[in-house]
């Protein structure tokens, strides 16, 4: 019974530090400049949101909206795909980026978007070093030096304006229905670095109504998933992997299947 008991509370005790670190991991930790309180920013339902702080300082530096996939070492599947933005002291950035398996690591690549206001334009050609601590904790090395944390609740973040151009990192597309019958435009921001044509982020209007996405190639095919807070959203949708087949054309592609696209330079 004595030990039974002890087992009990140390049970008790781990599973209260657990949750303490949770919600302690959700707090910005504050830094050289005053973060803008935001109601309720989230990349989910569709996507996993985590909160970025600086390994060497703590301080909060923004957001990540993350796609996970399995695969493995050598695949041109990215093992995760992620959308991020924030601030680093006053200076804004946004980023898409995707890390793939090689060997016992996984290499991440990124680029930062540029042209609406942004204060970084940087490109990251395979030198982050990418760790999945565990399924709510990522830290990436290298290049940068930042740990992610997981958050199932509302972040107190204010997102930066909806950007509607991508920069020069990016095979940059312009998007109308294919069809003809919609009205509507769309940005497609399609990452060069890693393995090209695999990932992008998009967003734009159909009928007057905002939309935002991350899409990537997964096992199954190509998909995509909606990021669905303002002033991103409020659409609010998920496309399984293989719902959306690309098609290269002079151009650009074509996208049917779940959605019915032309994309072109």
């Amino acid at each position: 019974m004595l030990i039974s008991a002890k087992k009990s509370l140390f049970i008790a005790i781990a599973i209260t530090l657990s949750l303490t670190s949770t919600v302690l991991a959700q707090v910005p930790k504050q830094g050289k400049f005053t973060v803008a309180q935001a109601s309720n920013f989230t990349c989910a339902p569709k996507l996993r949101t985590y909160i970025v702080k600086s390994l060497s300082t703590g301080e909060f530096g923004g957001v990540r909206c993350v796609k996970f996939n399995p695969t493995t070492s050598g695949s041109s599947i990215p093992r995760l795909a992620w959308y991020g933005e924030g601030r680093w002291g006053s200076n804004t950035y946004r980023h898409v980026g995707h890390g793939f398996i090689r060997g016992s690591k996984i290499v991440g690549y990124a680029s930062d978007i540029n042209g609406n206001g942004e204060h970084t334009n940087a490109n990251f050609p395979g030198n982050l070093n990418i760790t999945i601590v565990n399924g709510y904790k990522i830290r990436v090395t290298g290049a940068w030096n930042e740990e992610w944390n997981y958050t199932d609740t509302p972040v107190n973040y204010t997102p930066l304006s909806r950007p509607t151009k991508c920069g020069g990192y990016f095979d940059e597309y312009r998007v109308s229905d294919l069809a003809g019958s919609r009205n509507g435009r769309g940005l497609r921001c399609v990452l060069r670095v890693g393995v090209r044509n695999t990932t992008w982020f998009g967003n734009g209007e159909w009928e007057g109504t905002n939309y935002s996405h991350l899409g990537t190639l997964s096992p199954g095919g190509y998909g995509a998933a909606d990021i669905c807070a303002a002033p991103f959203g409020p659409t609010c949708n998920h496309f399984l992997a293989g719902s959306l087949k690309l098609t290269t054309v002079s151009g650009g592609f074509n996208v049917t299947g779940a959605w019915s696209e032309k994309w072109r330079k």
